[in-house]
């Protein structure tokens, strides 16, 4: 383990300092916002069901289909976001992530963003991405998408990804969109929905799923944001799945903000090779997490993070730290 952190930090180190560097003339007359990352998780009992992965790690960790992907036990990012004027921002991004203990595993990603706003209430971005791998892996992706605001009563923001992934043994294509919308209720209420859909296309089979996910939001008197979530789930291997869960973000001052996160899966897969790697016929877990965010100064915040994540029937069980910092040069 100490071997593995100190290969990760020799591979990161290496690559913040030139960025900082760069950034720093740019910053002349505009903004230059570096953020540096790190994330390592404590496997208690962990077995991956195979199955069930997939290709899912290659959009920063975030597909949530269906809500079990690659944790990453070693996990680090840096991130530099320049401002270009009023209307343009040009973003760059490094991930690098390990997963010895599972199966000797490792991960780059390289990304590139652009975002321009168009109007007032509309702006769009173009992002492209390469990802590289143990087992040979390499991944390119592009990314268009954008969103509208009607004066903050409705949102309406989507994307289309294209990606094509390569490794030792197989290559596949894959499709995902995302589009959401918000709509305000009231001053103090809104909803919004979400519809996710991804499609790969393999060498022994194509694989299609769809998520839809709902949201209540209410802001509280108490400089309280409270957001219950229900998430259904459903693919062509025949998993269905139900995810309800809940946000709470407290102000507990100006310069300090505590989010508490909570969420239950049930999934219940119907392929026989699915059936085989999980105990009974469903696959449920528990996960909840608390982020705090504090303004050390004007220029500079911290994140700490904390995450539980467990599976009673799967015999899982994993506790996943995370330590974050963003500063404006």
């Amino acid at each position: 383990m100490v071997n593995n952190n100190r290969t990760f930090c020799s591979l990161l180190i290496p690559l913040i300092i030139p960025l900082m560097t760069f950034a720093g003339p740019w910053s002349i007359g505009n903004f230059t916002q570096v953020k540096m990352e790190y994330q390592y998780t404590d496997y208690n009992e962990y077995k991956y069901p195979d199955p069930i992965l997939y290709e899912y790690n290659q959009h920063d960790y975030t597909q949530p289909n269906p809500f079990i992907a690659q944790f990453p036990e070693n996990r680090g990012l840096v991130r530099v976001t320049q401002g270009l004027g009023f209307n343009d921002e040009i973003q760059v991004k490094y991930q690098y992530s390990d997963l010895d203990k599972i199966e000797s595993s490792w991960e780059q990603l390289f990304n590139l963003r652009y975002n321009r706003n168009l109007t007032e209430s509309a702006d769009a971005h173009i992002s492209t991405q390469f990802t590289r791998g143990s087992s040979g892996l390499e991944g390119k992706m592009l990314e268009l998408g954008g969103k509208y605001d009607w004066a903050g009563f409705i949102l309406f923001s989507g994307y289309y990804a294209y990606y094509t992934t390569d490794t030792d043994s197989n290559s596949n294509d894959s499709h995902s969109w995302q589009l959401k919308l918000r709509q305000a209720l009231t001053k103090t209420t809104a909803l919004q929905a979400r519809h996710d859909w991804f499609f790969a296309s393999g060498e022994n089979s194509d694989f299609i799923s769809n998520s839809l996910t709902f949201w209540l939001s209410q802001w509280l008197p108490t400089r309280t944001a409270v957001h219950l979530e229900w998430r259904e789930h459903w693919d062509s291997t025949g998993l269905n799945s139900h995810a309800p869960g809940f946000e709470i973000d407290q102000y507990i001052s100006w310069r300090t903000t505590l989010k508490i996160r909570g969420r239950y899966y049930l999934g219940r897969p119907e392929d026989l090779t699915a059936l085989d790697a999980i105990n009974g016929d469903e696959f449920t877990n528990w996960a909840f997490s608390g982020m705090l965010s504090h303004y050390l100064f004007p220029e500079t915040t911290v994140l700490l993070k904390y995450r539980r994540y467990w599976s009673d029937d799967q015999d899982i069980s994993m506790n996943t730290y995370l330590i974050a910092i963003e500063h404006i040069l």
